[in-house]
This record gives structure tokens, C-alpha cells and sequence, in this order.
């Protein structure tokens, strides 16, 4: 798949948990905050700010290898134990170079990192509340197909909601699955313009 992590498309896939290597361990190790930028001391790797909340800012991470993982970079004085449940987790680390460290520096509130870091499962894809048919702009057909989607997915979005507590249309993806994968087949654009044969399935990625 290709995505744009630190400014830059990548042809990338999505890391799995014996991918992970000494190399990594040093390469977190370096990882630093600054100016609104994840710094990483490889210059191979990537980060990109994938989103925030009250509890934790996630980064998009490309390692040397093109694979990507999500870097959940927590604040334990409001953590609450937003979880990815049901995808993968790929433990989780102290660091030491993030402790101490505000997401904005010139806000005396929001979040301000502990050290504690949680690797996770990438989830390619959009915020339940929209859809893109292409990933560089908003189109016409956006709307029509999350409406679909929609009528495909709510039920089990619905069943989210009773089984868990603030469940909203920005913790639960739309996520882009290869095309042998589970999920409603859809035709989508990449970044290159080619129109891909894809499935679309829900991943909720905060809930508690």
C-alpha cells in the first residue's frame, strides 16, 4: 500500500511482531520530541502525527524495511486505557528521551508525555464519520460512499457502542484491507491515481 508518512509516499506494508529487531530497540531508543515533529535518529525512518486525544498522541512509524506500526506516545497522569481491541499490540517500552516532554510546549495544559510508549498495529483507512475515495482530496462520491458503508457497517458499530464506553466516529476506522481480506468490497484511488480493488472493515482503535 502506498501512504504518505513524514511528508513522503511510500510503498510500505504493515509490520508484524517478529519483524521487530535490535535494530528497532535502538532506533526507539533515539526517539525524541520537538517542534511538533517525532524525531528518529535513523535517517531511513519515518514519523508522521497520525492523531491525538486526552490520553495520547499516535505517530505513523516507517522503519529501513517499509514496514509501518503505530507509536502510542501516553500521558499516564490522564490515561484511561484507550485500547485497540482488536488488532494487535507489539508490547511496550519506556523512553526516556519522550519523559517529561509537551505535545505543545507553549500550553501549560494537554497532554505531556511520560515515557511510556505502546507499538500497535498500522490501520490504513479513514475516521468512521468519512470516507475518501481518493486519499489527496475530497471528491463527490465521499459522501455517497460512506453512506453505504454506513448501512453495511452500523451494525456492528452499534455493538461497539453497547459494549463499550465513549465510542465515537473518530476512534473507529474505516479501514482499507487487501482485496482477500474480510470486509465490504470497494474500489478506492491511491496516491499514484490507480483505481484498486480493496475491503472495508471497521477497526475501532481508542475504545475503553
Amino acid at each position: 500500500m502506498i501512504i504518505k508518512v513524514g511528508g513522503k509516499l511510500l510503498d510500505v506494508v504493515k509490520a508484524r511482531p517478529e519483524d521487530f529487531t535490535d535494530v528497532h530497540e535502538e532506533v526507539l531508543r533515539t526517539a525524541r520530541y520537538a517542534d511538533g515533529t517525532l524525531i528518529l535518529e535513523d535517517p531511513r525512518w519515518h514519523a508522521s502525527l497520525l492523531g491525538r486525544g486526552e490520553e495520547k498522541a499516535t505517530f505513523c512509524i516507517c522503519d529501513h524495511n517499509r514496514r509501518v506500526f503505530v507509536l502510542e506516545i501516553i500521558d499516564e497522569r490522564s490515561y484511561l486505557n484507550g485500547r485497540f481491541v482488536t488488532g494487535a499490540y507489539f508490547g511496550a517500552r519506556r523512553l526516556h528521551g519522550l519523559a517529561g516532554v509537551a505535545l505543545n510546549p507553549d500550553s501549560p495544559y494537554g497532554l505531556r508525555f511520560t515515557g511510556l510508549v505502546k507499538l500497535r498495529e498500522y490501520a490504513h483507512g479513514y475516521e468512521w464519520g468519512r470516507f475518501q475515495w481518493r486519499p489527496d482530496r475530497r471528491s463527490p462520491l465521499d459522501r455517497l460512499l460512506t453512506v453505504v458503508l454506513h448501512l453495511l457497517l452500523g451494525g456492528r458499530y452499534e455493538r461497539y457502542r453497547e459494549n463499550y464506553t465513549d465510542v465515537h466516529e473518530r476512534n473507529v476506522v474505516l479501514e482499507i484491507r487487501p482485496w482477500r481480506e474480510r470486509g465490504v468490497p470497494m474500489l478506492v484511488r491511491d496516491w499514484n491515481g490507480r483505481i484498486q480493488p480493496v475491503k472495508v472493515g471497521l477497526q475501532p482503535i481508542d475504545l475503553r
